[in-house]
């Protein structure tokens, strides 16, 4: 067999090809990638997210960076589950999961490139249980920006520092048509919402609302509640006191918030909601005992 043989011309010519296609692979932008997900089960329980990433004109990405999920229940006072790849093959991530729950969950994908651009896509799926049956068939609230006619969740830490049990029994904002005390019930790997007449932060205790536990809801939404602004709530306790206080949105609080208030005995910290969209919304299609 004869050897190929290349003069300086052609090996400069290959290397400026090479060096171009590996010019225009780091250079894919956002704007010129599709993601697509699939799961490989879509019963409660543990499964794998495929993630391909794509160009426009659907040819696999090869080295497309890194890759973050993030699953969301659609009732906001649900605990969101996460996982992350730093590679792929062939422009496609592997990445394990669990349906915690069945109901309605979205997922969120946000693909970080290695120019640094990122790609962030959402897709919806039905969950059902091990009977084939989906455990929360009417509830339409959601907790990211999506579709209009989300509902949202209030959290927070309240400490009470006196010798007298403190009761909420009413919350108001102008940022919702109607906002409501509920706590999160799982049984049997099936969740529900019930709704309760007031909070009780109990004497020399603390009352923490917090996703898949006690929260305020947030329907009817009067306004977008976007990532990294914040609102206004009132707090009406059995006493006749109402105290007002700053909400913070955000996707969710990974750290404490430098945000403590105070008024008398109590000491409101921690204080966030999830992002959600403005639009109507029949509350009353939601399943939901009542305490």
């Amino acid at each position: 067999m004869t050897a190929a043989r290349f003069g300086l011309p052609t090996l400069l010519v290959l290397t400026l090809l090479l060096a171009s296609a590996a010019c225009r692979q780091q250079q894919i932008s956002a704007a010129d990638i599709q993601l697509e997900l699939q799961a490989s089960d879509t019963l409660v329980g543990e499964t794998t997210l495929l993630v391909s990433v794509k160009t426009g004109d659907g040819k696999a990405v090869a080295n497309p960076g890194a890759l973050k999920v993030r699953g969301d229940m659609s009732h906001a006072g649900m605990v969101p589950v996460f996982a992350q790849a730093d590679e792929s093959t062939k422009g496609v991530f592997s990445l394990p999961f669990e349906w915690t729950m069945a109901g309605g969950w979205i997922i969120e994908a946000s693909l970080t490139l290695p120019n640094g651009d990122s790609a962030i896509e959402t897709f919806r799926f039905e969950i059902l249980n091990e009977a084939g049956e989906d455990a929360m068939p009417d509830m339409k609230h959601g907790n990211m920006d999506g579709e209009p006619g989300e509902a949202s969740a209030v959290y927070m830490r309240i400490s009470n520092r006196g010798a007298a049990d403190h009761i909420i029994i009413s919350a108001h904002s102008a940022a919702a048509e109607r906002i409501d005390f509920h706590r999160t019930i799982i049984e049997d790997d099936i969740a529900r919402m019930e709704q309760l007449a007031s909070l009780i932060i109990p004497a020399g205790g603390t009352l923490e609302l917090r996703p898949g536990g006690a929260h305020i809801m947030l329907s009817g939404l009067q306004e977008d509640l976007r990532r990294e602004n914040s609102f206004s709530l009132q707090l009406k306790f059995s006493t006749g006191e109402i105290y007002e206080m700053g909400i913070h949105i955000a996707d969710m609080l990974m750290s404490e918030l430098n945000d403590a208030v105070e008024f008398g005995d109590l000491v409101f910290s921690n204080r966030w909601a999830r992002p959600a969209r403005a639009g109507s919304m029949a509350h009353a299609d939601m399943p939901m005992t009542s305490e």
